[in-house]
């Protein structure tokens, strides 16, 4: 199991188009269903993050090539900083129940 840590330093006062972000980024992992988990994260008032889980790395490159880095081009005028991508190895994990 894989997975894709990105990183976003968005700049002030752009709530409502950071929302439509995360929302369009769902939107591309649910239309590519390799992956098997996706959270987005606040860490900070400007400062978030997405996690995606795939079970292995053709699945997850395909992400990295047609989702994520993708869609940050076309919203990129919202970004502090440019967004990072990292690959990692999932470890250890435990599923959770859904919750909505």
């Amino acid at each position: 199991m894989v997975g894709v840590l990105a990183r976003f330093e968005f700049i002030a006062g752009h709530e409502e188009e950071i929302s439509r972000f995360f929302a369009e980024g769902r939107a591309i992992v649910e239309g590519q269903p390799v992956s098997t988990g996706w959270y987005a994260a606040r860490l900070g008032p400007t400062t978030y993050a997405a996690f995606a889980v795939f079970a292995t790395e053709a699945d997850r490159d395909g992400l990295l090539a047609a989702g994520g880095p993708v869609l940050s081009k076309t919203y990129g005028h919202l970004f502090a900083v440019p967004p990072t991508f990292d690959k990692a190895d999932i470890v250890e994990h435990r599923t959770p129940a859904p919750v909505e």
